[in-house]
């Protein structure tokens, strides 16, 4: 029987672990990488309630102690009595009944967030507190915590409004709707929070990432406009548009139509709505990076451009069928691909394809790799379906492959060569080094498992040409809907030790402290052999027959299974595997 000392609520658990849950797949839906995101309760007796304690932490035994809290009453009290709306006086009688509940709301949420402030600052974190919500007898407040450094790193749109500065982000709007979420959750008396798993999910992830996308659409992007509700569903639908069998693609400009840095091409006798879909994709037909398509946040006005480069505009990039960015510049904030919302991102990160290289070119130098990785990036920005294929056999493989492709004399690859050769049906075939040697090679190989109907034969031909890349052969596929592919990409290499670490902590968990090795061996179940699997699967037998009380809840895990491409090349190091 487990026994909650810190008690709120039966569920509370429960409840925690669901809104984490959620985080951490809106989170995966945008692409935010944030492994340490984490989720936690602290709940303030409510005046007059005589509680085990004045404050809870849910969980009791994770990082937070109550002593971080230790003055929060006296100094939400304090907070309470200098509140500036004490000072305010509304002409409806129930928003006067409603203020000091709301008061006390704001202070609880206020203080509880400037408590953890000075923990924030030494581990590099940001905690988002979301609004004190009454349940039983406490005011709780889920906090969602980020890494500093992760969120720091994203694009950030700022906005002046109502003379004060603020900046915002996809992931910041997405936090919000999350917090948003546990606040209607914990305002709901039946069923309690947490009793049951789906009540805990009145918006599912996909729902949250659009709804942020829409909010962040709401943006004030003209100065001195506000922003608009419609705009991110004008933008979805004209990019689903097809115009004469064309797919569409432009640049539309956010701005006012009296801006002074403005220089029209075409102006419009009528502005055009942008909810006028088809007339707006017939406009966007003329439309080009340099004349783009001038629109507020309900009209278009013309084409033109703008004249002080130093301070761009915000606009909109319609990449592809259905498919935008929103951007200033070259600064990327959100990208839109069929409906889903996502952060810019590169198509892999520069330390992954480093790490991928080296283990495929053993002994590659590291100019390169970084030539190959600037290959990478012109590629992925020239945005034309094409194949590069890096093969340290490429001399030899261009006079193989003469017959099914053009042979040329060994040239270095840069922009204006990718221009030209990726114009031509097949692949080019260069060395580790960005030489290239042959262009328009039709590709050959046997099928294998990782083969897919699912993608085009471009990316299926490089498949099968490259193999697992014990050849010395990596591909870059690029398809026609802006998709870049590595291939082939290993998976990455994790510390031996660290996962034995794992695994014996698990063996000596309980019920109670066993979800964080849990969920980390579950994540890389992959790099598991056969004895350590059978381990793993021994202390979960264990763990899930240990007898608990009725309100709790347990996940029953997949049990685990060596995978037979796993081989001691995905270790770091030795590891310390003991034959038990």
């Amino acid at each position: 029987m487990k026994t909650i000392d810190q008690f709120m609520w039966p569920y509370q658990h429960a409840f925690r672990g669901t809104l984490q849950h959620l985080a951490r797949s809106v989170f995966g839906r945008i692409g935010f990488d944030d492994d340490a995101a984490i989720v936690f309760l602290v709940g303030l007796a409510a005046p007059g309630c005589k509680g085990r304690h004045a404050v809870c932490i849910e969980p009791e035994n994770g990082r937070w102690k109550q002593e971080t809290f230790a003055t929060l009453p006296d100094d939400i009290e304090r907070a309470i009595r200098s509140h500036p709306a004490q000072r305010m006086h509304y002409g409806d009688q129930q928003a006067m009944r409603d203020k000091p509940e709301n008061i006390r709301r704001s202070a609880v949420s206020a203080e509880v967030a400037r408590h953890l402030r000075s923990d924030d600052e030494r581990l590099g974190i940001r905690s988002f507190c979301s609004r004190a919500t009454r349940h039983g007898d406490f005011y709780v407040v889920a906090v969602l915590q980020v890494t500093e450094r992760t969120l720091n790193a994203l694009p950030t749109i700022q906005y002046r409004w109502q003379d004060e500065l603020r900046e915002d982000c996809l992931t910041r709007e997405c936090i919000r709707q999350i917090l948003a979420q546990a606040e209607h959750e914990l305002s709901r008396p039946h069923p309690e929070p947490g009793r049951g798993i789906a009540d805990s999910y009145r918006l599912q992830s996909d729902e949250i990432v659009e709804r942020s996308a829409r909010l962040l659409m709401r943006t004030p992007f003209i100065p001195g406009d506000q922003g608009n509700w419609g705009l991110f569903d004008s933008i979805e639908e004209v990019s689903k548009l097809m115009y004469e069998a064309t797919v569409g693609t432009g640049k539309i400009i956010l701005a006012a139509d009296n801006d002074p840095n403005l220089r029209y091409v075409l102006k419009l006798s009528t502005p055009v709505l942008l909810n006028q879909t088809r007339w707006l994709r017939k406009l966007l037909q003329m439309a080009t990076r340099e004349t783009a398509l001038i629109a507020d946040y309900t009209q278009a006005f013309g084409l033109g451009s703008v004249s002080d480069v130093s301070a761009p505009p915000f606009s909109i990039d319609i990449t592809g069928h259905h498919q935008w960015d929103l951007r200033q510049g070259d600064r990327i904030f959100m990208r839109v691909k069929a409906g889903q919302p996502r952060l810019p991102q590169d198509p892999i990160q520069a330390e992954r394809f480093r790490e991928n290289m080296r283990r495929i070119f053993p002994g590659i130098a590291d100019t390169s790799i970084s030539m190959a990785q600037k290959v990478m990036d012109l590629l992925f920005k020239m945005g034309r379906g094409s194949t590069i294929v890096f093969a340290k056999d490429a001399a030899k493989e261009a006079e193989r492959l003469e017959s099914q492709g053009t042979r040329i004399q060994p040239t270095a690859i840069n922009k204006e060569f990718l221009e030209r050769a990726s114009s031509i049906d097949g692949a080019m075939l260069a060395g580790p080094d960005g030489v290239c040697h042959a262009v328009g090679v039709i590709l050959d190989g046997n099928a294998t498992a990782t083969c897919t109907p699912a993608r085009g034969g471009r990316y299926n031909s490089a498949v099968r040409y490259v193999g697992d890349g014990s050849t010395g052969r990596l591909a870059l596929v690029l398809s026609e809907d802006g998709t870049l592919d590595v291939v082939p990409l290993l998976r990455p290499q994790i510390d031996g030790d660290t996962l034995e670490r794992t695994i014996d902590a698990l063996g000596a968990a309980t019920i109670d402290d066993y979800h964080q090795f849990r969920n980390f061996l579950d994540e890389n179940r992959f790099y598991l052999n056969e004895e350590q699997c059978r381990r793993v699967n021994e202390a979960l037998d264990r763990i899930e027959h240990q007898p608990r009380d009725d309100t709790s809840i347990v996940w029953v895990t997949r049990r685990f299974h060596p995978d037979p491409e796993m081989n001691d090349s995905y270790l770091k190091k030795a590891s310390s595997v003991r034959s038990r």
